[in-house]
Parts: C-alpha cells; structure tokens; sequence
C-alpha cells in the first residue's frame, strides 16, 4: 500500500514539474485555472443597501438599527466629514462608502450579530469589516469629548439643577453618578480573576455621570468589576474636577458606595435607628438619583452588542463602549427616543508614608464631614 502511494506521489511530482519547466504560455494558464477551480468565493448579499435597507418603513429601520434614519443620516454626515474617513479617489478597488461603513457599524452595536454575520450582509470581508470598524470607533472616540462634556457656564449648571429639582424637590444637584457592570469575554494575557464581579461574571466597569434628560456628562470606561466603585471613583479624573466644577453650591448625587463630600452626597445608612428627616431625605435622593439607572437601562436596551463583548482587548472593550455613549448622547440630543418596557495638592517627596496616610486620612475626614453638614441642612428642609 505505502509502495502504491509513493509511487502516485511520485507521479503527481512529475507532472507539476513538468508543467513548470515547461516555457509555453500554456501552463501558465493551466495553473491559473486550476487556482481558480479550487477557490471558492464567499457568498455574501450584494444589494442589501439599495434591495432592502433604502426600502424600509421608519418603523422597520428604528426596529433594526435602534435609532431614527434621520439620527443615522446625521453619524454618516459626521463622519464623512472628517478626517478619518478615506476615501479612495485613485485607481484599484472601490473604498467601501460611508453609508455603508457607518450603517454596518450602527447594525453591529444595535444587534448581537459577529463581523462575519454582518460582513455576509452588508457584502464586505471579515477583514475589511474589522478594519472600518476600528477607524468608526477612533472617529467615535475622537468626538467624545465634544459630545459628553461637562457644564461649563453657571447658566447651565442652574439650568441642569433646576430640571433635577423638578424630579423630586432635591435643589442644586447637577449630576448623578453611579457603576454598570458591561459582561466581556476574557482580555488576552490577562487573569481571569482579575474581571470577576461579584455576580461571578466577567466584566468592566462602566462609570457615568448624567443630567436628568439621561445624557451623559462624564463617562469612564475600562477598570475591573472586582475593583469596587469608590476606588474606580478615585481612579477617575473627574474625581479631582468635581471640586472645582460644584464649587459649595452644586453636588452630585451617589448610591452609598461612594465617599461622602461637599459635591458628593450619599444617603444615610440604616442603622436601625433613622430619624424622619433621614428617610424624607433618603426618599427624596432616591426619586432624583434613579435616573442614572434608567440611563443605564436605556443604553444597553438600545445597543445588544453591550449585553456581552467579544473582543481580545480592555482598549476595544472600553473604545466600543464610549462609541455607544457618544450616540447615547446623540440620540437624547435629536430627541431620538427609544421606548422601554480640582487637582489634589502634591505631597513632597521627603514626607514619610506613614506621614502621608495620617495626612490624608485627615483629609478625607475634613471632606466627610463637610458633606455631612451639608446632608443634614438639606434633610432639614425636608422636614420643614
């Protein structure tokens, strides 16, 4: 048996060699046909965009993209616009429009589809549907800080504390703030443990800052879950902002996660023994800092994709996650609507740590109970 098969070995040999040495044109075009015979071409839909996509109902589009044509019409005209779109003006191969880049990306995010599922649609390769996906979530990313900002003037910041006061009679809140877990598959060359929350899931942490319309203010993306949310908290850049931003005025509002400040307030603690102004207090923070949640929930109910990322890295983890905030945003602004059932002063170098714990320490005791009294005036005009 092994003697018959070298010898068809052997044979096969001969004839590629032949074919190889031989100088006519023949075999050149010989080879190439039997290249193209064994290539087998991928099918892939070819007139999505014009056979389907252009002939949906508004109902039919929101349905799959989760946002309005207009809204989507608006990101094509954003990113055709900037620099990183590339369009090919020369000879080779058609770039791939920005119609369809954008409209591929927004499907991707909106449903729990994989690049080759939304390569097959919209007729691109996995390889291309990676690569214009990277340059949309750097095009997303590079907008952001022009699309989640912060109130700068003191109109606005008034503006924003009297739209929270409408809630529920809470005065001078700008903000609430809180934690989202986002489920990931497990980074490459990283330990599992290290992203397991509390629930045994793995995942990262998204925190946000929004106003009352649920659009975001602040967002950051990418710590752990097991890392709790008062040391993601401190992690954030915002956390020395915050400071300045409020001044004595304003305040944010957070679960009892948080450390309690000045701009920071926290409900009380049930210790069995609450007073009423505590729980009138407790009760009207509540009504007001909810809306947090509800943005949490109308993000991930607009955008599947978050329900669990696949990616290989935190970097892509936390670039997609901002992209969705970026349109969150977006969307709130076009009135899009979806249903749904100051830096820290330096310590010198020479000042030992055990100097530096008891002076921060003190610190954090000052700023505590700063908040406290503050807590307290609110919960007495509660009770008023």
């Amino acid at each position: 048996m092994f003697i018959v098969y070298q010898s068809i070995i052997l044979t096969s040999m001969d004839n590629l060699l032949n074919l190889f040495q031989s100088s006519s044109s023949d075999s050149d075009e010989i080879i190439l046909q039997m290249l193209q015979q064994n290539r087998q071409k991928k099918k892939r839909v070819q007139d999505f965009m014009t056979e389907v996509v252009q002939c949906y109902t508004d109902e039919q589009f929101r349905a799959n993209f989760r946002l309005t044509r207009d809204t989507a019409q608006y990101i094509i005209d954003l990113y055709k616009s900037s620099t990183f779109f590339e369009q090919n003006i020369g000879t080779g191969r058609r770039s791939v429009s920005p119609e369809r880049q954008a409209l591929a990306f927004l499907w991707f995010a909106a449903n729990k589809d994989s690049y080759r599922e939304v390569g097959n649609i919209f007729n691109m390769t996995e390889s291309t549907c990676f690569k214009h996906f990277d340059t949309l979530l750097n095009f997303f990313h590079d907008i952001s800080r022009t699309i989640i900002k912060f109130p700068q003037s003191d109109a606005e910041k008034e503006t924003i504390a009297r739209d929270f006061e409408k809630l529920s009679n809470f005065k001078n809140v700008i903000g609430c703030i809180d934690g989202s877990y986002i489920s990931i598959r497990k980074p490459k060359n990283k330990i599992r443990s290290t992203y397991t929350n509390r629930h045994d899931m793995l995942s990262i942490t998204l925190q946000a800052i929004c106003d009352k319309d649920k659009k975001f203010l602040d967002v950051f993306i990418g710590p752990p879950s097991k890392v709790h949310d008062s040391r993601i908290f401190s992690m954030s850049s915002i956390s020395r902002k915050l400071p300045d931003i409020c001044g004595q005025k304003y305040h944010l509002l957070g679960d009892a996660a948080y450390p309690i400040r000045e701009y920071l307030l926290t409900p009380y603690r049930d210790n069995g023994h609450m007073t009423n102004k505590k729980i009138m207090f407790n009760l009207h923070h509540c009504q007001t800092r909810v809306v947090i949640e509800n943005c949490f929930g109308l993000l991930k109910q607009r955008f599947r994709q978050l329900t669990r990322l696949d990616f290989h890295t935190t970097l892509k983890h936390s670039k997609f996650v901002m992209a969705c905030c970026v349109l969150h945003n977006i969307c709130i602004v076009r009135n899009d609507t979806l249903e749904v059932g100051t830096e820290q002063t330096s310590v010198p170098s020479n000042v030992s740590s055990e100097s530096r714990r008891i002076e921060n320490g003190l610190r954090n005791e000052a700023l505590r109970r700063l908040g406290e009294l503050k807590r307290d005036a609110i919960a007495n005009y509660f009770t008023q």
